[in-house]
């Protein structure tokens, strides 16, 4: 594709264009305001949900006023969004004030330096923008100066432990399962947003997007569920919505009809599956809402009420480090590397424009396994099982290991005898259903001599240290053939892949197994 950009500079002259792009814009809803001179501009944008409201009031440096407005105009009419436009707004406006109309550039100096390097890095490229398009004495001072900020290196995403992040899927799971409807209904929206986009890498404004309309059972009996996903048109304020279909499952299709018809049932009839008018249900004083469906706003307060009345009022969990909405994106694509999706792939699902963006998830995805390894090891030993929602590590069907009761001298007389404990393995099938080591065994009983207490001991850390160091390696293979083009377009890529996250799921349930024995025995470091 070859773009063509035009280089516009700011003159009181060519005014005509700005108001006639300005009046183009009004026309087709992108700007709210009487005219082009108005102080406050409201720039609706449908995909937040949200009217943001640009005040230009730089009074006294009226030339400057004029131009951020012109400049503005431009910026939304070649495709910038409306939150961006305000962010700019405020940005210039700030600069413009300490700056005495632009004059000192010393303060614009001090003022980067003050700032945190991805805002100085915003701010450095808005004021470059603004200062091609509208010439001033001091430009090229200016220019200078937004020249020496660095590019903003950013950082893997700060996302909770990963520990805390299962302890809350294990919350989720158990409440809408086996609490009442009448206790669930209200944070049904939460239940689709930790079942949806824990697999699917989606925005939680993609999500809040969603239809009505958005299940399809087709004549072969298969089911699907339409996702939207948000494009940028190229050079235009248009963001157009693209739905995508993901085949589902019998149990998340019945729950999504489920809550359709409890909608029906409140006289609830809207095109988004998440309306203004359900979330109001709920509230002690509803708020008028210009959007009719949930906000993100609106969807971060009920996730606050769900850790306040359910997180910590129900199960008692108050020290948990909260998720985000956006975090189950994530997890999503960390799900999709530990399953061996290459890199291609993940970056298509995730709508990431740049394949490299990946590269920050690698050590969550080892900081996951580790956390999963953990807290699965304290599953098997507190003897629970889990029934979570299907796909993905988040949201796995994943049944506990039942290690049954402890045995005593008595019951241990009716077993094979192994390696520092027994097998329960019946005698007319040992050993031809042995796996590997005894010690990943589900049969397997840890139970060794006093005198050989501490040497078992050692052979448990021995192997878990081996199981470690092999999903190590896996981890590092699966990073290797993500960042290898060679390797990602090899015609046997995709069953390497699966190949090897399967192992890397093996590896973790093994090392839980023998893990959760050291708990037991109070021997896990």
């Amino acid at each position: 594709m070859v773009c063509v950009i035009e280089q516009i500079h700011y003159d009181k002259m060519e005014n005509k264009l700005y108001l006639n792009t300005f009046s183009a814009l009004k026309e087709n809803g992108y700007i709210v305001a009487d005219s082009f001179n108005d102080h406050i501009w409201i720039m609706p944008c449908k995909i937040k949900a949200n009217d943001f409201q640009l005040v230009f009031d730089l009074d006294i440096y009226r030339d400057l006023n004029e131009a951020v407005k012109a400049f503005i105009t431009l910026r939304r009419s070649s495709g910038v969004s409306a939150h961006k436009c305000y962010d700019e707004v405020q940005l210039l406006k700030k600069t413009i004030r300490l700056s005495n109309g632009l004059k000192q550039t010393n303060m614009v100096k001090d003022k980067f330096v003050s700032l945190s390097e991805p805002r100085a890095y915003s701010l450095s490229n808005v004021l470059k923008n603004f200062i091609s398009f509208f010439p001033c004495e001091q430009g090229e001072e200016l220019q200078r100066i937004c020249d020496t900020v660095p590019f903003a290196t950013y950082g893997n995403r700060d996302l909770p432990h990963f520990h805390d992040v299962l302890v809350f899927n294990d919350i989720v799971n158990d409440f809408f399962q086996t609490k009442p409807i009448e206790q669930t209904l209200k944070f049904m929206p939460i239940m689709f947003w930790w079942l949806i986009t824990n697999i699917l890498p989606q925005r939680p404004t993609e999500l809040l997007l969603m239809n009505i309309d958005c299940l399809e059972h087709t004549t072969e009996g298969s089911m699907w569920l339409k996702v939207p996903r948000i494009k940028n048109e190229s050079d235009s304020p248009d963001r157009v919505i693209q739905y995508d279909s993901i085949q589902i499952d019998t149990k998340t299709y019945q729950l999504i009809s489920f809550y359709k018809m409890k909608l029906i049932e409140f006289g609830i009839e809207d095109d988004y599956l998440f309306p203004r008018d359900f979330y109001q249900l709920f509230r002690k004083r509803p708020k008028r809402q210009a959007f009719n469906r949930m906000t993100l706003y609106n969807f971060g307060v009920l996730l606050q009420e769900f850790y306040n009345e359910v997180v910590g009022g129900m199960y008692s969990e108050t020290n948990l480090e909260k998720i985000k909405p956006g975090d189950t994106r994530h997890f999503a694509i960390i799900n999709m590397f530990l399953q061996g999706f290459n890199m291609l792939s993940i970056a298509r699902m995730a709508g990431h424009d740049v394949i490299a963006t990946q590269d920050n998830y690698y050590p969550h995805a080892e900081h996951f396994s580790q956390s999963y390894v953990y807290i699965l090891a304290q599953k098997m030993l507190e003897r629970k099982v889990s029934d979570t929602m299907p796909e993905g590590f988040i949201g796995w069907k994943r049944d506990a290991y039942d290690r049954g009761k402890i045995y005593n001298d008595q019951d241990t007389l009716k077993m094979l005898k192994v390696d520092y404990g027994y097998c329960k393995e019946k005698k007319e099938i040992f050993p031809s259903s042995c796996v590997e080591d005894c010690r990943v065994c589900s049969n397997y009983v840890f139970k060794p001599d006093i005198d050989n207490y501490e040497h078992g001991i050692e052979w448990l850390q021995d192997y878990s240290g081996v199981l470690n160091q092999r999903m190590n390696e896996v981890h590092l293979i699966l990073k290797e053939q993500c960042n290898s083009s060679l390797l990602s377009n090899h015609p046997a890529s995709a069953e390497i892949s699966k190949t090897n996250s399967m192992k890397l799921v093996k590896y973790m349930n093994q090392k839980a197994i023998i893990d959760s024995i050291l708990m037991e025995e109070d021997r896990y470091d």
